[in-house]
């Protein structure tokens, strides 16, 4: 997406402009959310908006749009969780909720620095109807921690900050494929363990 665009929202908007962008995220839009978070940084360095403000405004658009996904998850998962159910996929889906339960507050808190894994988490709990409030508290805890180095990263490197984000974004990509593998692997390994 063409940042131009966003200064030209972010001149108009202000600072309910890096709400939206960090907000729009969960439909699909098509500018990353480490970018998201870092330009945010940036606005603070190139123009005149100040760094508390322009840091609340875009974690509130960031905690906004996953409680709307657990939401979502909550309301509809559950009848995709029950149709899941009656297909081959039914071991699948328990290994999940077995998994959850027995890691959720460690899933739901390092899903935030997985590119991807991050996008899903919050559908994948509500429909698993994790309660709420320990939602909040572990994805609210580390959406900040991950909204500080972000935005940070925008404060430090104004200038420089896509090409850190390209690089980042590979390693963090690799690493999410790794994790989910390993997650995967365990639950198959576990649930033949099971069946013997």
């Amino acid at each position: 997406m063409d940042l131009t665009f966003l200064m030209e929202l972010v001149k108009e908007y202000g600072y309910v402009s890096m709400f939206i962008f960090n907000w729009l995220l969960l439909f699909g839009m098509p500018l990353p959310n480490e970018v998201a978070a870092s330009f945010s940084g940036v606005l603070t360095e190139v123009s005149s908006f100040h760094p508390v403000y322009a840091f609340i405004s875009a974690y509130l658009g960031l905690i906004t749009s996953n409680s709307f996904a657990y939401l979502i998850g909550r309301v509809l998962g559950k009848r995709l969780i029950n149709k899941l159910n009656r297909t081959r996929f039914k071991g699948a889906v328990s290994n999940v909720t077995e998994f959850l339960e027995r890691h959720g507050k460690m899933a739901i808190s390092f899903s935030f620095f997985l590119p991807g894994v991050r996008w899903a988490m919050p559908y994948v709990v509500g429909a698993n109807r994790y309660p709420f409030g320990q939602y909040m508290l572990y994805a609210y805890i580390a959406g900040f921690v991950w909204m500080f180095i972000y935005f940070n990263l925008g404060r430090t490197f104004p200038y420089a900050y896509k090409s850190i984000l390209e690089h980042l974004q590979v390693a963090l990509t690799v690493l999410s494929v790794v994790v989910v593998c390993a997650v995967v692997l365990r639950l198959y390994l576990h649930s033949r363990a099971l069946k013997k």
